[in-house]
């Protein structure tokens, strides 16, 4: 912050009187030291401007960005938080289910609601850090250090993102932990030792699973206290829905008493087909009470969001699938 003193005479009286203004003005910044203090590309930080997302005035070529419009942008809205934070991991052993699209649209839903949000990446493609614009090259400290070696603070690891929630992102190191977590004591249960220090910190916890029953799965597993299951709505994704909920149930039998799976979540929903539908009403056939309605319907635009550098809910707020994150968001926090 920058003080200006502005001095003003007021003329008319025999001795002219002055009286001056101390104004207070947040220290701007331009576009690229907005995109080293997030670490995110700055095509990220213009795609918001653009957005309008984060405020900035634009002089000649360049934006300039007050501090505080950063600050407001990757903080909460407000919280109460007390106690620690809820950690619910989003897992499925099959890939392209939207799993790294749903967390990182549900902890940006959470944010708008004034929650204190942490996602974990824990899937060595890193999709969720590249979604929430983080540049993983060039990063000292992943959650791999983190699982790995000793001595390291958690808080170090953590980075804002532009979205709102803060990310403990990854890299492609990351997949050499499944043998490394093996040479470790309790290997499933490093990553909740990681994070038991930080969750006062934070109202949810996120974890983003690998597509995968290895390891860094029944980490997020033995993390959690809640599972939501992305599932899409074709046959062979449902195959391994059996296989991944008895693993769910080893888990809560042998090492996390608590866990419970709280949402089978349907993704990429084609609503005009026969198919998809008939998937659907099977799925709330077998798990009554349990599938997320509205289902995350497929569209062009959520494929698009990521590219953007946005959520879907910055991206197309008004759209079916922003209302459908923001109705999960808001039965995961009860606030609905």
């Amino acid at each position: 912050m920058s003080s200006v003193v502005l001095v003003c005479s007021r003329f008319g009286d025999q001795k002219a009187r002055k009286r001056t203004i101390t104004m207070t003005m947040s220290k701007l910044m331009s576009t690229q030291e907005v995109a080293d203090y997030l670490n995110v590309d700055r095509k990220t930080v213009l795609r918001y401007l653009q957005s309008g997302r984060l405020q900035g005035s634009k002089l000649g070529r360049e934006y300039r960005i007050p501090e505080d419009a950063v600050r407001q942008l990757v903080q909460p809205a407000s919280s109460d938080r007390t106690g620690e934070a809820t950690v619910i991991a989003l897992a499925n052993q099959k890939g392209g289910v939207a799993k790294s699209t749903s967390v990182f649209n549900l902890a940006a839903a959470l944010h708008r609601l004034g929650h204190s949000v942490l996602m974990i990446d824990m899937d060595p493609q890193a999709s969720l850090s590249i979604t929430a614009g983080i540049d993983v090259g060039r990063l000292k400290t992943s959650i791999y250090n983190l699982l790995i070696e000793t001595g390291l603070n958690p808080k170090d690891a953590i980075l804002k993102t532009l979205a709102g929630p803060d990310i403990i992102p990854s890299t492609i190191d990351l997949s050499g932990a499944e043998l490394e977590l093996d040479r470790q004591f309790r290997p499933a249960e490093v990553l909740k030792a990681v994070i038991a220090d930080i969750r006062p910190d934070y109202d949810f916890i996120l974890i983003d699973c690998p597509p995968s029953l290895g390891n860094l799965t029944l980490n997020g597993l033995a993390a959690a206290d809640e599972v939501i299951i992305p599932i899409q709505c074709e046959f062979l994704a449902t195959r391994g829905l059996a296989l991944l909920l008895k693993t769910v149930e080893k888990i809560k039998q042998r090492i996390n008493r608590s866990i419970r799976v709280t949402w089978i979540l349907p993704t990429m929903y084609h609503e005009r087909t026969v198919h998809a539908r008939e998937v659907l009403e099977e799925l709330q056939a077998n798990f009554p009470g349990q599938v997320f309605s509205p289902p995350i319907k497929h569209t062009v635009k959520v494929k698009e969001s990521p590219a953007a550098g946005m959520s879907i809910l910055d991206y197309d707020p008004e759209g079916d699938v922003a209302l459908a994150y923001m109705a999960l968001a808001k039965e995961v926090s009860g606030d609905a």
